[in-house]
């Protein structure tokens, strides 16, 4: 096992043996942190797995208690990870998905499928390789695929394939090239990158929209997606009435010395939508920064392709 599901299985053992954890076993698992490999990430995609195979053999009700929730709650959250977009909001509301209601709804699963200790620990080490194979990347993080065609942006490189539009976007300023929309019939992914100024961090950013969101007449409430954390909103725009609202849903990672932002609208942004291509885009794009910046200037620049699009 790595060292991520080696953690990971510590705490499903220790939490089934206490049925609470320490502050210590909290900050080790480092739950909601996404750029980079944690036991919390690992046990939030091996509970996914456990869920999504029982969905598959029409269980996916629990046959028992679990320790923190009502019956009421472990079916949101078991509808939220399941990707359950109606669910979503009501569960972020509520604040359900923490590390403890995690872990007592992943070893009432574990009991109740009577999984032994060598099949959960098969369980975590797979959700470990899963996590090491999703991105985005840092252009030298030598785990990122290799195979694939990809758009060379300079500061992103952006996966492509046949039926995906892509369309720059430039400052109004100066008329550099700052972001990338890639599109497929009625949804789009508008992906920028910036650097991560001071203490600046996906989270603090998430908040940031979604105050300004909220600000400006519209609604925003998080939930965790397959990218992680993100923000489902509808946003005020200009138009008539009946079409100033706009559904939007807003991506984002943090790298080394980076966040990277993806913002979905059209068909692919509906709350009920099951479209994976975005989320797909956003996952395989490479973030290049450049060796140097201003201190200032948060957004990573692009260049025309040398191949055009």
């Amino acid at each position: 096992m790595g060292e991520a599901s080696s953690a990971a299985h510590a705490l499903v053992t220790r939490y089934a043996r206490d049925g609470f954890l320490t502050r210590a076993s909290v900050e080790r698992a480092e739950f909601e942190v996404w750029d980079r490999l944690t036991p919390g990430r690992v046990l939030l995609v091996a509970l996914r797995t456990l869920l999504a195979l029982r969905a598959e053999d029409g269980r996916a009700d629990l046959g028992r208690p679990v320790p923190g929730l009502d019956e009421e709650e472990a079916g949101l959250m078991v509808r939220t990870l399941l990707g359950d977009a109606a669910a979503a909001p009501e569960t972020s509301r509520r604040d359900l998905i923490t590390l403890d209601r995690l872990l007592g709804l992943l070893t009432s699963v574990i009991a109740e499928e009577s999984l032994s200790e060598e099949a959960m620990a098969a369980l975590l080490e797979a959700a470990e390789e899963s996590c090491q194979a999703v991105g985005p990347w840092d252009v030298s993080d030598e785990r990122r695929p290799q195979s694939g065609e990809m758009v060379d942006l300079g500061g992103l490189l952006v996966p492509t394939e046949p039926g995906l539009r892509i369309e720059l976007m430039s400052s109004r300023g100066d008329g550099s090239l700052v972001g990338v929309t890639v599109i497929r019939g009625r949804t789009a992914i508008q992906v920028q990158a910036f650097r991560a100024l001071g203490d600046t961090c996906w989270a603090t950013v998430r908040e940031d929209l979604a105050r300004k969101v909220r600000g400006w007449g519209g609604s925003a409430e998080e939930r965790v997606g397959p990218a992680g954390h993100e923000l489902q909103a509808v946003a005020r725009i200009q138009g008539p009435p009946g079409k100033d609202r706009q559904t939007l849903r807003v991506l984002g990672h943090d790298g080394p010395g980076w966040i990277l932002r993806g913002i979905v609208t059209g068909v692919g942004a509906e709350p009920d939508s099951t479209e994976e291509w975005p989320y797909t885009t956003f996952q395989g794009t490479v973030v290049r920064p450049p060796s140097t910046a201003s201190d200032t200037d948060p957004l990573i620049r692009l260049r025309q392709p040398e191949s055009g699009v």
